[in-house]
């Protein structure tokens, strides 16, 4: 590095020049001040880059111009101001370096590679200044709430952003396909068809997109605040909505929905209000603990029961799942200790097990399966939940036609074989859709049971009815 000289201020004249420099730096009028009290040499410029870093951002574009007028000012105060070339081209340098630094006026710090664990990117995020997270959020809010690691607070912020662009860009993909004309020269009308299937596929994430803005707008089905934890509309649409805050929250509970989960507003009422009562469930087994509740509809599920019958969206949800629960872990207030438990639900249970099979296991006290066809895992101590066998659990209400699908993906959760605590998930209405998905009815016992599960009083969860003997069945002896 070149010699820097010396940076010399004739202090009488200071004040005369201080007051025109505060036209031309506005807000910059306490650093220049603690300017006018230094004799620096070349070693103290990063003194001045810290100085100058602390001026508002709308500064740094106009730095340069500025301090060239200034030099202007200077150099007709007959020499009041000794500043070398030399120095005017280290303090620009300093000056630009520490503007980058702090994401003002330059480039914003770079975000963490994708693979990046959460507990790392809450680090990152932790490290960097209030500036720099504001200008982030601003610019790149789609980034930003999606990366797990990142506060719960913060990505609730970034995705209400998210979500007012996608539904407003939808609305615009929705009114420009209803204006283009469809071809003339198509008598069957298959153009005009594949056009109406695609608005109404836009449609569709559009009210699940307006449901889901209407849930976290005033807190959905209760009282509990809403944080929204992501949104997307690649694919089928997803969502993930917390109730209540995990960041602060004694036990966070995650669920895993099913078949057909996807942005509409069917499934986004659906599982929000599950998650509402489950806090509510919580809350009747333990009103001293605090409890958060997560609809995590963040995976691509199968469409159909026969697309259920196999395992690839399991084996790519399954990461996505395990990541998202070492995020709560990441981002959760250190003073305070947390419990976590995931509850998975139909072809969500077979996510569920593939994200057991991470590495170091699946980041949950508690994993519970509720109507599982399977969960692509042998038993229960192969899911390498902490606690072992005794915390993983499982539930199928009498009248669940998943029993159809016993066995589809391993060994069934509720049989002795796969050695889970299994427990009470009542009797459910007799129509197929309802009793499948019944454990989520406040009323029912599977739901009373999440509640204690989730508060870690396992001593009061309770347990199926003995079986009873069909009468049709029995023989009588002689």
């Amino acid at each position: 590095m070149a010699d820097t000289g010396a940076f010399n201020i004739d202090l009488p004249l200071f004040g005369t020049v201080t007051t025109d420099l505060e036209s031309l730096f506005g807000t910059g009028k306490d650093a220049l001040s603690e300017l006018g009290s230094l004799t620096l040499g070349g070693e103290a410029f990063g003194e001045i880059g810290s100085l100058v870093g602390s001026v508002n951002g709308e500064l740094h574009d106009n730095l340069l111009s500025s301090l060239t007028s200034g030099m202007g000012l200077f150099g007709t105060l007959n020499g009041a101001l000794q500043c070398c070339a030399s120095d005017y081209a280290s303090l620009d340098t300093m000056v630009s370096d520490s503007f980058g630094a702090l994401g003002i006026g330059g480039s914003l710090p770079a975000t963490p590679a994708a693979g990046t664990s959460p507990a790392d990117v809450n680090k990152w995020w932790n490290g960097l200044s209030g500036d720099q997270q504001a200008n982030l959020l601003s610019s790149d809010a789609t980034q930003i709430g999606a990366m797990d690691g990142v506060p719960a607070d913060v990505r609730d912020a970034a995705n209400r952003s998210v979500l007012s662009n996608l539904q407003t860009q939808t609305q615009q993909q929705i009114t420009d396909l209803k204006n283009t004309p469809t071809s003339p020269y198509d008598p069957e009308g298959y153009a005009a068809m594949d056009q109406q299937k695609q608005i109404d596929a836009l449609q569709g994430k559009l009210d699940g997109m307006n449901e889901l803005q209407k849930v976290i707008g005033n807190g959905g089905t209760g009282a509990t605040q809403k944080y929204l934890l992501g949104v997307d509309t690649n694919g089928i649409g997803h969502a993930i909505v917390a109730s209540g805050d995990p960041d602060t929250a004694s036990n966070v509970v995650t669920v895993v929905p099913g078949v057909s989960t996807d942005l509409s507003a069917g499934h986004v009422d659906q599982y929000t209000t599950a998650a509402d009562t489950i806090v509510n469930s919580a809350h009747n087994a333990d009103p001293t603990q605090s409890t958060s509740a997560v609809a995590w509809m963040n995976y691509n599920a199968p469409s159909s029961v026969p697309g259920a019958l196999f395992s690839g969206p399991a084996q790519a949800g399954g990461p996505v799942l395990d990541n998202f629960q070492q995020g709560l872990y990441a981002t959760h207030d250190p003073g305070d200790p947390l419990h976590t438990t995931v509850i998975g639900h139909s072809y969500g249970t077979t996510v569920v097990g593939e994200a057991t099979q991470a590495p170091g296991g699946l980041h949950a006290d508690d994993v519970v399966l509720a109507a599982s066809p399977g969960t692509n895992v042998d038993n229960a101590a192969a899911m390498n939940v902490p606690g072992g066998a005794s915390h993983v659990w499982a539930t199928r209400d009498d009248n669940d036609p998943i029993v159809w699908a016993e066995g589809f993906h391993d060994t069934d959760p509720v049989t002795p074989a796969f050695g889970a605590h299994v427990f009470n998930g009542g009797v459910g209405p007799s129509g197929l859709v309802a009793a499948h998905d019944y454990y989520f009815d406040p009323s029912s016992p599977a739901m009373a049971n999440f509640g204690q599960i989730a508060t870690g009083h396992y001593n009061q969860v309770t347990s199926p009815p003995p079986v009873q003997a069909d009468p049709s069945w029995s023989f009588p002896i002689e």
